[in-house]
């Protein structure tokens, strides 16, 4: 049988609070919190506006974004609104646009976090905001500040980076170039200016994607860069991911990046019995901080043996024109497969949205089955195919198992 991967449109664009996208599940509407933080109440808020307004499913992007799926179009186009009076989103349409922008989670509660990580995110954001020529750059490009600890530095992905140095000099990383350590002044400055330039670049490649356009970008503001090799981790380990990840610090990781509106409730109701704030990160866990006690929220995880940590999948055809099979369920089973040092992602379509890097296995629904990748992306060279999810299931829980016994490496 010919597998047949139906080729997926490529949008080129990215939800946000004033943009509003239909899915196959209804409008989803996305909120990019200011420094990936939320406060319990504002918690609550997004889990009664998904449960009244939506379906009652929330995702976690890995934008450390909180997407709301299943809304009516007259619901996404009154969302705005009521996001922006409760502080989770700017109310100017062209600020909210320009301020994708991912900062270290633990900045302020990681003493080996760069102490002045939140100044630097706070100077960013400004300059971004008073950037009116960045109003053309895709909607996916996006910038970082990285300031290291807990969360090594090189572990947030953009497309432009702040990254810290020694005390109080940060470099900025743009594709596969680093500059010299500067002041924060200095290195923001910079960061506008590299974003410019790609704009006036024509047909120029986003650096996040093809790296070699860092040092075309350096070239055109006259900076020179050093040339850095692109870090291939996109996750740090899952020991930071669920559980104790420091003192007083406690990771909640939402399987898939799916959160139900009561897991997002029960979050706020533990982050009251600590600082009061839910920190997002990309990798779809909440960090609480300040708790006397482990949280124990129903349905997320909070230990990091369990092998789910090391899975990724995006809606399928749940929720997703595009999709060609069914994804959650059979992550899910295929995760208890999945040998210790393995990752998996499992993908509707050939673009691979949930998890655009490479993984150790990749299963991708096509037209007429899914196929099945080794240490590759979504869109890469099919090893096996197999004529339904089933049939995956019987190969990677049983027959791939045998073989490892087979082999001696189980």
């Amino acid at each position: 049988m010919t597998q047949r991967f139906t080729p997926p449109e490529v949008k080129g664009w990215c939800p946000g609070l004033f943009a509003p996208m239909q899915a196959k599940d209804g409008w989803l509407v996305r909120v990019r919190p200011a420094f990936g933080r939320i406060t319990a109440a504002q918690a609550v808020f997004l889990a009664q506006i998904a449960e009244r307004e939506g379906n009652g499913l929330i995702c976690l992007t890995n934008r450390a974004s909180l997407q709301l799926r299943g809304f009516s179009h007259n619901n996404a186009v009154r969302f705005p609104e009521l996001a922006v009076l409760a502080g989770l989103g700017m109310a100017n349409p062209e600020h909210e646009k320009r301020l994708a922008l991912l900062a270290s989670p633990l900045a302020g509660c990681d003493p080996s976090c760069a102490p002045d990580t939140l100044e630097c995110t706070t100077a960013l954001r400004e300059a971004l905001c008073h950037a009116n020529s960045l109003s053309a750059l895709p909607d996916k490009f996006g910038f970082a500040v990285d300031g290291g600890g807990l969360f090594n530095v090189g572990l947030l992905k953009a497309d432009i980076t702040l990254q810290a140095n020694e005390a109080g000099f940060w470099s900025v990383v743009c594709g596969n170039q680093k500059s010299k350590p500067a002041s924060v002044q200095a290195a923001v400055e910079l960061v506008i200016k590299l974003a410019e330039a790609f704009i006036a670049i024509s047909k120029s490649k986003r650096p996040a994607r093809y790296p070699e356009t860092g040092k075309m970008l350096f070239q055109a503001v006259n900076e020179q860069g050093d040339r850095v090799e692109v870090p291939a981790a996109d996750a740090p380990d899952s020991a930071l991911l669920a559980g104790k990840i420091g003192q007083a610090l406690y990771a909640l990781n939402a399987p898939l990046g799916i959160l139900t509106s009561a897991m997002l409730r029960s979050c706020a109701n533990y982050a009251r019995n600590g600082d009061g704030i839910l920190r997002l990160t990309p990798w779809h866990s909440i960090i609480l901080h300040g708790l006397p006690y482990p949280p124990h929220v129903a349905g997320m995880v909070d230990t990091s043996t369990n092998p789910i940590l090391r899975v990724s999948a995006c809606m399928g055809n749940a929720g997703c024109a595009q999709a060609e099979g069914e994804t959650q369920a059979l992550a899910r089973t295929l995760a208890h497969g999945l040998k210790a040092e393995e990752s998996l992602h499992v993908s509707g379509c050939s673009k691979g949205c949930a998890h655009p890097a490479k993984a150790s296995w990749t299963v991708v629904a096509a037209q007429n089955g899914y196929g099945l990748i080794c240490n590759g992306t979504a869109s890469g060279p099919v090893m096996r195919f197999f004529p339904d999810d089933r049939a995956v299931e019987d190969y990677f829980i049983g027959t791939k198992l045998q073989e490892r016994i087979m082999n001696g490496r189980v």
